[in-house]
Order: C-alpha cells, then structure tokens, then sequence
C-alpha cells in the first residue's frame, strides 16, 4: 500500500513481540480430475483454531543462527513449529505407540498359546526370557514386541518432517513438500498443513509404508553392531578399516538440527530406552564443529574445533590396521 517494501529489523520486532499470526488462505481438496483450490470460510479458520494440545515440545531452539532463522522471528521454542492440529496428532500418534506395544506383546502370546511349540506342548504362552526388554538383549516376547514400537516411532519422527508449520506446498506435485530440504530450519511466510489421514504425503500410514518397504528387504539373519565413543579417546578403530566422512568445521549444526526430531522420539521411545534420553535435547558439548555460540567467538570455536580434529585423526592414525589406508572426505567450503 506504500509503495515500499517493510524493513527485516521491523518484521523480526513484531514477530519476537508476539504481534505475528496466521491466516488461512486456500483450501485444497480432491476433485473428480485432480485437487482443486477452494477460498476458506471463516468457518474453517475457526475450526483449526479451537484445537488445544495436551502436549507440546517446550524444547528450545538453539541459538545457532547458522542453521536456525525462526526465534529471529519470535519462534524461539519447537512447539511454535506446529500448528494445534499438527500437535494434537504427532502427540496421539506418539501415545498409541505405546498402546501398539501391549497389543503385539498380547497377540504374540496368544498366537503361541494356540499354536504351541514343540518344547511348548501344554501351550503356556510365556517362556524363559520373554519378559527381558529390548535394552538388556532380550529377544523373546517382551523384545519384539518393543521393536515393532521402535520402528513406529521413528516412523512417527519421519512424519514430524512433513507436519509441521514450515512445510511449503509443492506446486508441481500439488502435495506438502517437507521441512529439511536443506540442512537448516528456515523462516517461511506460507506454509501447508497436510491432512494426517489424507492417504497422501504426511499421513502417517504413508510414512510408516515406505519404511516397511526397507525392512521387507532387509536379511532377517546375521546381526550387528553400534557403538558410540569420543573420536579423539576411542579404541574402537584399532586394527579395523576405517572410512569416514568427518563434521565439516561449522557448515552444519547436526547436534542442533537433531533436536527437532529429538523432542519426538524421546517422547515416543524413551520407555523403551530410558537410557538413551535421559536429557532433554541432544547432547551437544563435545560435538566436534566451530560453533561460534557455545564457545563464546569464532576464534575460541575454531580452536576447539581443530585441536579436536587434531586429536581425532591422530588416533586413527596410531590404531590405524597396517594393510590398509585410512580415507577421510572432507568439504570444506
């Protein structure tokens, strides 16, 4: 109306002031011959409206303004992230994992008790072992039954990458597009919110197909292993081949981008494995990159980084196997 564009500093002010809302602007919907865009009633803006969360992520955002532009705005926790609907639907998504869980606990035991083993005759549904958990090695009842709880919820941790109040609407696949298109969690002015149970990209059912479609291919025999150790104290290498594509000094914020699926599976996984999530976001102190807002300036960041980097690939090099050479790829801008 001015004839002039609104500064940045002016928007960044209102929006931290809590002075910024949204307004719906389309509906879309299935038609005979594709989706069709329709002007919403006002009918439909209070309907998505009068929705309250039980539950939402109070986790804030990391200050890295590298890879992290919405608190510029005033969107400084991740439960500003999602709309009401979009929480009220990832939290009851989250809490009937747990619900799936007793129910494939109580049908394993009730499929063996009516088709018993043959060291099983008189058909008792428990054998030794089956209530260890999933944590402690356990393979019986108890086990499988948290796997499949395992998989829900990263399931679940896919879908929050689709539903969210920073998914665009792609135009030309007319769908939501998801969040992490690039490694950052970016400001936008206009964003979709998919329909959960729309049978298309952001429902739930959709997410967790595709990830059935992996396990249906992977061996069910064979086993492996994961262990974690500091790169710069580890033995772990010792005598193995190594290949490894080492943190690229400050291009990207993994511990901090992390956190946005973090606040999800912790909720969802953390009865399975307590220890896993013990705080409340990613542990991020000894993460090995220059972040400028951890070690007060660029200078401190940048030695901290180097000096561990210094450190690590000096013990792959002492543990290093003798036939074999150590690769390392690294991009660095």
């Amino acid at each position: 109306m001015s004839d002039a564009p609104i500064p940045g500093d002016y928007i960044k002010a209102e929006g931290k002031a809590g002075r910024m809302g949204v307004r719906l602007m389309a509906v879309v919907v299935e038609g005979d011959r594709g989706r069709i865009y329709l002007a919403p009633t006002s009918e439909h803006e209070e309907r998505a409206r009068e929705v309250e969360p039980t539950w939402e992520p109070s986790t804030e955002i990391p200050p890295d303004r590298r890879s992290m532009f919405t608190p510029l705005y005033g969107l400084t926790h991740f439960k500003h992230l999602f709309t009401p609907r979009q929480l009220v639907a990832l939290s009851t998504f989250s809490d009937l994992v747990q619900e799936a869980i007793s129910r494939v606990k109580h049908d394993t035991l009730g499929a063996r008790a009516s088709r018993p083993l043959k060291d099983n005759a008189g058909g008792t549904p428990a054998l030794p072992g089956d209530d260890l958990p999933l944590r402690d090695g356990g393979t019986g009842t108890t086990a499988y039954a948290e796997a499949v709880g395992m998989y829900l919820g990263i399931a679940l941790s896919r879908l929050a990458d689709m539903c969210n109040g920073l998914c665009i609407w792609e135009v030309t696949k007319t769908q939501v597009r998801h969040l992490f298109v690039r490694q950052a969690i970016p400001m936008v002015w206009d964003f979709a919110e998919n329909n959960v149970f729309s049978g298309a990209a952001g429902d739930y059912t959709v997410s967790l197909a595709n990830m059935a479609k992996v396990l249906d291919r992977v061996s069910a025999s064979g086993s492996g292993a994961s262990l974690q150790g500091d790169a710069s104290t580890q033995s772990i290498s010792t005598y193995k081949l190594v290949s490894t594509d080492p943190p690229y000094y400050d291009n990207v914020g993994y511990a901090d981008l992390s956190d946005f699926f973090y606040v999800w599976l912790r909720r969802t996984l953390r009865p399975i494995l307590p220890g896993l999530f013990t705080t409340l976001a990613v542990p991020k102190a000894e993460e090995l990159v220059a972040t400028p807002y951890r070690h007060g300036d660029r200078e401190e960041a940048s030695r901290f980084f180097l000096d561990g980097m210094k450190k690590a690939i000096g013990r792959l090099a002492e543990q290093a196997h003798p036939a074999f050479p150590v690769t390392i790829y690294y991009a660095f801008k």
